[in-house]
């Protein structure tokens, strides 16, 4: 009798009846579709196409269907049906996905993580001719301030999850839509989102599509979360120095992609001039630049939030974030609360709540742009063709890198439009007065909103007082601040 009830335990615990597929899921996207596997353990298996009519045929050895495949939701313009075939060997399971056209499918499992079990995730790329966009065609350049937004996670990613089991990928995609339906309304902005819908936007090619829309700012919309209840507040977050750098080196070893960046000049670069250190100082100057702005709106941001929300945090975080990394695009990660606080919790699902923090947000946002006219957008819509400027310029000729006669910090000067130029000083403009005045060297993310507000003076008496055509400032640039 031991040795039955031994061998039956033996049969039971065998691989061929190990794994079970427990559900399916399916997760359209304007670029692909996600076909997930919800599986009891790690899958083996194997997979290959057919044609006439498209298939898909996925085997999953020593497997079984717990799965009512009718009734799987299924939303793709791609998958037809899922259905069970005959499997090739006995104790396996044959999955086939009945296709509306070729498809070149990306197959892998995943590992448990968060809510979610073993799963076998099955991409299916959508041919180009009939990709759809996930962003809408760019605004001219200049004419508008683009802000391109960002609810984080999606899809196949929940993100943090509550203890009311509120969803992340669900409130960020909610603010985020109020948010871009604010931004949209205002005269002279344009917001462009990286996800419409409830799927997943690989990290990578979330900056991508901000820079092909010629933003000017990402705004990527998240929730925190901790191992315990207790911490609450919205905090904002802009790239630390160490990725930033890290990033500069990436981007400096793709020769292709600094034309995408630079708007031409990492082109006109290779082609016409081989010292590397040129190419690097467009891109330092670039990311300083856009480090610096980010900074700024963050600070806008949490002065806008703190209005409507308890901050976990009263000044802009660094953090190593990949959905910060875009050198040439400001870019900010507010944290609208702690998803896994119980009050914050019910506070993130509320729609007004989530009202308060896009209208937050966007008065930021806007208060930054209407602060520095200088970038270019004028915020009444009515655009001045001498004040815009290109996101992306072509530049014809590059000239060799120079010092600005003023600070010595390093320029680059350009025949043509669009091309970074030297702080200069108005010539007849009023004389500074050194001895009352403080002497400072402009370091690494510092901005003249900065300044002015360490030195408990206005922004414009700043730019006035040191004869500046504008606000923006370089690295190593000389400034002079009145005492007292």
């Amino acid at each position: 009798m031991r040795l039955i009830i031994s061998l039956c335990f033996i049969l039971l615990a065998s691989p061929t009846w190990a794994n079970q597929l427990k559900s399916v899921r399916i997760w359209p996207s304007p670029d692909n579709t996600r076909v997930v596997l919800d599986l009891s353990s790690s899958p083996q298996f194997n997979y290959f196409t057919l044609t006439g009519p498209d298939r898909l045929v996925i085997d999953l050895k020593g497997a079984s269907n717990g799965a009512n495949l009718a009734r799987v939701e299924n939303k793709s313009e791609l998958v037809r049906k899922i259905r069970e075939s005959t499997p090739v060997d006995k104790g396996g399971l044959r999955l086939v996905l009945d296709l509306k056209s070729t498809i070149k499918p990306v197959v892998f499992p995943l590992a448990p993580a968060g809510p979610y079990g073993h799963r076998l995730v099955i991409d299916l790329p959508y041919e180009e001719s009939s990709a759809r966009h996930a962003t809408p065609a760019p605004a001219t350049p200049g004419s508008k301030v683009i802000i391109a937004i960002d609810p984080g996670h999606g899809g196949e990613d929940p993100g943090s999850i509550g203890p009311r089991r509120t969803y992340e990928k669900r409130v960020t995609l909610a603010v985020s839509q109020k948010l871009a339906a604010l931004i949209n309304r205002e005269p002279g902005m344009q917001a462009v989102m990286t996800r419409r819908g409830d799927y997943f936007v690989d990290l990578n090619k979330r900056s991508e599509i901000a820079r092909k829309s010629k933003a000017d700012l990402l705004v990527s919309v998240h929730a925190d979360s901790f191992t315990n209840p207790r911490p609450r507040g919205a905090s904002v977050w802009v790239l630390s120095t160490n990725r930033a750098n890290r990033e500069m080196g990436s981007w400096l070893e793709k020769q292709e992609k600094q034309g995408e960046l630079l708007g031409g000049v990492g082109k006109v670069i290779a082609e016409s001039d081989p010292n590397p250190y040129l190419a690097r100082t467009f891109l330092d100057l670039s990311m300083d630049k856009s480090r610096a702005e980010g900074y700024d709106v963050s600070r806008m941001i949490l002065k806008e939030m703190g209005r409507v929300a308890r901050l976990h945090k009263s000044a802009p975080e660094h953090a190593s974030l990949a959905v910060l990394k875009a050198p040439d695009i400001p870019s900010v990660l507010v944290e609208t609360g702690f998803i896994s606080n119980h009050e914050e919790e019910k506070l993130l699902a509320s729609n007004a709540y989530q009202n308060k923090l896009a209208q937050a947000i966007f008065h930021g946002i806007r208060n930054y742009y209407k602060a520095h006219p200088v970038k270019g957008h004028i915020m009444s819509g009515k655009v001045s063709s001498a004040s815009t400027r290109s996101t992306q310029p072509a530049v014809s000729q590059v000239a060799p890198v120079s010092q600005s006669a003023r600070s010595g910090a390093p320029v680059v000067s350009a025949s043509g439009a669009g091309v970074i130029k030297p702080m200069t000083s108005l010539s007849g403009a009023n004389t500074i007065d050194k001895q009352r005045s403080i002497r400072h060297v402009v370091t690494r993310g510092e901005s003249l909103s900065r300044l002015a507000e360490r030195h408990g003076i206005s922004m414009s008496r700043l730019a006035k007082y040191n004869n500046l055509k504008s606000n923006e400032i370089q690295i190593g640039q000389v400034l002079y601040i009145p005492k007292g």
